[in-house]
């Protein structure tokens, strides 16, 4: 593809008219601000920590829904002969490098690509073969956690691009870089934006590298709440910045010149923005669905976790009734076998569920939070919403089902083990009993002959599905709330965990008293 001529550059993309941002707290960050975007330029936003800079190009990306974060915007988007309105819509027109790459670190770096290519409308061949150039030296079979972090940036940069935006976003892309490194980004920007010939916006605290590289500059007043376009040198960046540090007025010609230039009479020919709908695909959704139900559910730790507890419940309480009992000797051949019927009530339909709904309730808590806390604080889900894939879905939905497996598997174990660790137990204690005399005993009422399933099987199902899966809900919750740093995710673990098991609990006794009030006048006239 040969670089965009200097004419096609200056031709502008799309334009923002009366641009008003707010934040769920009230506090305005930028007021009437009209922004227009040229092709095949490189525009730098510059401005003081906390004044909004990442929060307008999310805002721009859709990685913010205003409708449902609380926020508000107001104001048009113009792309092409299509008007779109920022009060009621949300307008994906940027695809974003986030500072932290925002990989998707349980995914290769070939997946990383795919799962953008998958979700967005085809990408042209020329665009296609940039991408390819920009990566072809990193191993697209390797996880993301592996790459140097040059390789992460790169392949952030192509993941992308494959989101097929009309704008490319990059929120401090040379932080943490020395000089030989930021000045290496610059110059690969400045190619890519020629070959593909999109505006790319920069936000940018570090900027002496990437002035050489850049078309035009701009700074976020906080105090006018407004942006000033500035020339494109170090020192008048760095003159702007300190009048805004200290709440001087912008220049009245800069205001002006940011105007006249945010107002193009005709804007280039463009095809509609990504559609800011996410749209699931079934093969990742069955992938999501099987890591979840791996994780949760059939993971050696899941299943050794269940397996000591019951293990635990079906000695116990059997070693203890039989070894234990007041006038063992005596009462023993009077009511051993109502005490097998006994012992077989209480373990596999109290203990048994309760057991495994606390402790499969308390690990799954833990990783999902844990995991969707560090989707949230690296900005992973804010990259899916970029991206436009659906991660209610993809991860949501696909944890509450698999915790819904996990409970049915789970209890079904739970209940099988501690009968046969109840039978092993037994058979130490009577060596000259037969198994076949407790089987007959120990299911006489819970699992007579002709019954296709256990007695009662229903009201276990009851109480572990809705524990697991509402614990996992309460997860989701804490998970996904906002994470400014590593001590947030720790403590929205800590939170699951009581407010998780506070349900569990809860819910188990609750539905074992309504269980033995419903079931008191059969266990009267059988026990």
């Amino acid at each position: 593809m040969t670089p965009a001529s200097a004419a096609e550059r200056r031709a502008p993309i799309l334009s923002v008219a009366s641009l008003s941002i707010a934040q769920p707290a009230g506090r305005v960050l930028l007021h009437d601000v009209d922004l227009a975007l040229n092709a095949g330029e490189i525009v730098l936003l510059a401005g003081p920590s906390g004044t909004g800079k990442s929060t307008l190009i999310n805002m721009l990306s859709g990685a913010i829904d205003p409708r449902e974060e609380g926020w508000r915007a107001s104001g048009e988007i113009s792309y092409g002969d299509r008007i779109y309105d920022l009060a009621t819509d949300r307008v994906a027109i940027g695809g974003v490098v986030f500072q932290n790459f925002a990989l998707f670190d349980d995914l290769s770096v070939a997946d990383n690509l795919a799962i953008a290519r998958d979700h967005s409308d085809a990408i042209s061949p020329s665009l296609s073969e940039a991408i390819d150039r920009l990566i072809e030296d990193i191993d697209r079979k390797q996880p993301v956690a592996s790459a140097s972090g040059g390789q992460r940036q790169r392949v952030a940069i192509a993941r992308t691009l494959l989101g097929n935006h009309p704008v490319l976003f990059l929120d401090e892309p040379n932080s943490g870089l020395d000089v030989s490194s930021s000045r290496q980004l610059a110059e690969m920007l400045r190619a890519l934006v020629d070959e593909i010939g999109i505006p790319v916006v920069i936000i940018a605290h570090h900027f002496r590298h990437l002035v050489d590289v850049a078309d035009r500059a701009l700074v976020l007043d906080s105090n006018a709440h407004a942006l000033v376009e500035v020339p494109v040198e170090t020192d008048a960046i760095e003159t702007a910045l300190s009048a805004i540090e200290n709440e001087q007025p912008p220049s009245a010609l800069a205001v002006a010149a940011a105007k006249s230039e945010a107002a193009p009479q005709e804007l280039a020919d463009g095809g509609p923005l990504p559609d800011a709908a996410a749209r699931w695909r079934f093969h990742w959704g069955l992938r999501y669905f099987l890591r979840y139900v791996w994780e949760l559910c059939f993971s050696p730790s899941a299943l050794l976790f269940v397996g000591l507890g019951c293990t635990i419940v079906g000695f116990v309480t059997t070693w203890f009734i039989f070894m234990y009992l007041p006038f063992r000797d005596y009462l023993l051949p009077i009511i051993h076998s109502d005490a097998l019927a006994g012992l077989a009530f209480s373990e596999l339909r109290v203990l048994a569920p309760l057991m495994a709904a606390v402790l499969i309730s308390v690990r799954n808590s833990s990783l999902i939070t844990a995991s969707i806390g560090h989707k949230v604080y690296s900005d992973q889900i804010k990259a899916m919403r970029n991206l436009n894939v659906p991660h209610r879905i993809y991860i949501n939905t696909m944890i509450m089902a698999a915790s819904g497996v996990a409970a049915i598997f789970l209890a079904a174990a739970a209940v099988s083990l501690t009968a046969w660790v109840a039978m092993m137990t037994w058979a130490h204690i009577f060596p000259d009993g037969s198994t076949y005399m407790w089987r007959d005993q120990f299911f006489q009422r819970l699992w007579p002959p002709g019954e296709p399933f256990l007695i009662g099987w229903d009201w276990i199902l009851a109480k572990t599905i809705p524990s697991i899966v509402g614990a996992s809900a309460i997860a989701l919750y804490f998970g996904y709330r906002p994470k400014h740093d590593v001590l947030d995710i720790n403590k929205a673990i800590a939170q699951s965990l009581i407010w998780g098991l506070s349900f569990v609990l809860s819910w188990q006794s609750i539905l074992t008293l309504i269980e033995f009030k419903r079931v008191s006048a059969r266990l009267e006239a059988t026990f």
